[in-house]
């Protein structure tokens, strides 16, 4: 016979290697990962939104100065004023509308809680209206008759299920059952 040595792998330590290792499918991103993604995302979008706006104001201003610089001081007050004409109607629809609103909301109060919460900002007034008009809902509550059974199918049931709540119930003497020797 010869003498040689067999090499057996220890079983114990490669389980362990094994069991240590996370899997995770391809398919899933872990949480981690994708909640950095998604506020990068957002950084990027809410930059670009800022960025856009500056430049947008710059352009503005420099086509202002372009014609200041020609002598077209007509052409920039007939600008100024068509911009300030479309601010004043939009102001002038908002406002038609948070009165209404008020109004609406107005309706449904009595004559003091108008005068209470006429203060408020339309915002707070219709927090609070919602919060007013929201009713809970009554708890439901099991109106049926009871049983002799403690709520079991059949006393059997009851007695395997509540062994103590059968005993106790059905005792003359915490049942309230007591028969005084009195007459019939």
């Amino acid at each position: 016979m010869s003498d040689t040595q067999v090499e057996v792998p220890d079983v114990k330590q490669e389980s362990t290697t094994v069991a240590s290792e996370t899997k995770q499918p391809i398919d899933q991103v872990p949480y981690a990962r994708f909640k950095e993604l998604v506020d990068e995302k957002n950084t990027m979008k809410a930059d670009y939104e800022s960025l856009k706006n500056k430049v947008k104001g710059e352009s503005e201003a420099r086509q202002l100065k372009e014609m200041e610089s020609k002598g077209e001081y007509d052409k920039i007050m007939a600008d100024m004023t068509a911009r300030l004409e479309v601010s004043e109607k939009k102001s002038k629809a908002f406002d038609e509308q948070d009165k209404a609103e008020r109004a609406s909301m107005f309706s449904e109060m009595s004559e003091d809680d108008r005068a209470i919460y006429d203060g408020l900002t339309t915002l707070q007034l219709r927090a609070h209206v919602k919060k007013m008009s929201t009713k809970p809902s009554p708890a439901s509550v099991d109106n049926s008759q009871a049983t002799s059974t403690g709520g079991y199918a059949t006393f059997e049931e009851w007695a395997a299920v509540d062994p103590k709540g059968y005993k106790k119930a059905n005792d003359p003497q915490t049942s309230g059952n007591i028969k005084i020797a009195y007459g019939d």
